[in-house]
């Protein structure tokens, strides 16, 4: 049956993996699918870094919680980063944006560019119109100017918007979804083709941020700190190595110090952003 759904495309289970920090997302794909149902969500893309492990596994407890679970993949391709959407077998990275859409369409999944302009550089820029859809709000763009350039450059190019609130973290879901009239994935991947969604969407609190950074640092202690060492010279491996050995003492005092960090760093941001914005008029 058709219903008004409410769909979170984009989130991250701990089988995203990263460089430095080994644990990009924090919880199981059970945290994740239990969360979602929670907050009443009808739908849940599970879409971990170059992976479907976490997708097969979430995919399989979504009767259980009475949710759509729509596998996908964040795919790092050698453009920028792509969300393949509805897709049974893993996307090979690092390859052309055109390899991998042709990839993805096989398999009769969609692909949406996530983060396009954000300020990390890790999304597909101008090339997200060769899309399906594109992500005009990304939750993690925090600087809001990324945000605004993809959503003036979804109506120039006329390229099908959505909302992604890239959740690492089950407090992190639900700030950049869309509603849609669908009753599955395949209905849901249907409206995005043809821009008929209407996106939810607001920005996670600096302490949700903070939070999940701490927590990532944690659970990737051993690892990050045999990065440091093996990566840093002296004096930054001593300083990265100090640093790093405060999250043990959160929650605690030492939380004030990450807050004036948090704060300082989304300041910085916002400056970085104004100026790059200033600089290109």
């Amino acid at each position: 049956m058709v219903k008004i759904m409410w769909i979170e495309l984009h989130s991250h289970t701990y089988y995203s993996y990263q460089q430095k920090v080994l644990y990009d997302g924090t919880c199981s794909p059970e945290q994740m699918v239990r969360a979602a149902a929670g907050m009443r969500l009808d739908a849940l893309g599970v879409t971990d870094h170059d992976s479907l492990q976490g997708a097969v596994k979430a995919a399989k407890l979504g009767k259980k919680y009475g949710i759509v679970v729509i596998p996908g993949e964040e795919v790092s391709t050698l453009d920028g980063h792509c969300l393949a959407l509805n897709i049974s077998e893993v996307i090979r990275p690092r390859m052309p944006i055109e390899d991998t859409l042709d990839a993805i369409h096989s398999q009769g999944g969609i692909a949406v560019s996530s983060h396009p302009f954000d300020i990390k550089k890790e999304g597909l820029g101008e090339k997200a119109e060769l899309c399906d859809a594109m992500e005009v709000f990304n939750a993690l763009n925090v600087d809001r100017l990324s945000n605004k350039k993809a959503r003036n450059f979804s109506k120039k190019n006329k390229i099908p918007g959505v909302a992604g609130s890239d959740a690492h973290h089950t407090s992190m879901l639900g700030h950049g979804t869309i509603r849609a009239n669908a009753y599955d994935a395949d209905s849901i991947m249907k409206m995005i083709r043809k821009g008929r969604v209407e996106t939810v969407t607001k920005y996670p609190s600096v302490k949700t941020i903070m939070e999940f950074a701490v927590l990532r640092l944690k659970m990737s202690y051993d690892f990050t700190n045999k990065y440091i060492e093996d990566n840093y010279s002296f004096p930054k491996r001593q300083i990265a190595k100090k640093l790093l050995g405060t999250v043990n003492r959160s929650p605690g005092r030492i939380d004030y110090l990450y807050k004036g960090m948090a704060y300082a760093s989304f300041a910085g941001v916002l400056t970085y952003s104004a100026a790059r914005h200033v600089a290109r008029r």
